[in-house]
């Protein structure tokens, strides 16, 4: 195995333990991948989109709705009409939402903080650039290679 695909290995096989952590975070917290996805989103205090959601986090549309129309009736949040936007709809903690967000959250950030504290300390805030530049890059390699029709072996 060439050194690229060894790293590309060590590269994904890092990826998939921060899934995995947090899958278990999920599974105690007794929420989906998708919930946890919109928790985060809704938690930084600004309105969002649903279509915002998707795009950013990967959750599919009726997976979005379905989740916000039960938060919805939980009293959890409120949905708006955005003007000039047929069906498009905008999502809002309520003042209980906000409280459930910080009660589920809250360990979640807590594990962050240390986990990246630990990483900051050790190599500055210069491999979370490349982790974003990779992520970059390797969709753009992926869409070529999809468009060159490369994919087929």
């Amino acid at each position: 195995m060439n050194n690229i695909r060894k790293t590309a290995k060590r590269l994904t096989l890092a990826l998939y333990n921060i899934d995995e952590a947090y899958y278990a975070s999920e599974k105690k917290k007794r929420l989906s991948d998708a919930e946890l996805c919109i928790m985060y989103a809704l938690d930084d205090g600004k309105p969002h989109s649903q279509k915002e959601i998707c795009d950013e986090w990967l959750v599919p549309k009726t997976t979005v709705n379905t989740i916000t129309k039960k938060w919805e009736a939980q009293g959890l949040l409120t949905l708006t009409a955005i003007p000039g936007k047929r069906r498009e709809m905008q999502i809002t903690l309520t003042d209980s939402g906000k409280v459930y967000a910080k009660t589920v959250m809250a360990f979640i950030y807590r594990a962050e903080d240390k986990a990246l504290s630990k990483a900051l300390d050790k190599y500055s805030d210069t491999f979370i650039e490349a982790l974003e530049f990779f992520g970059a890059s390797l969709k753009e390699a992926f869409e070529e290679e999809l468009k060159d029709g490369s994919s087929q072996g």
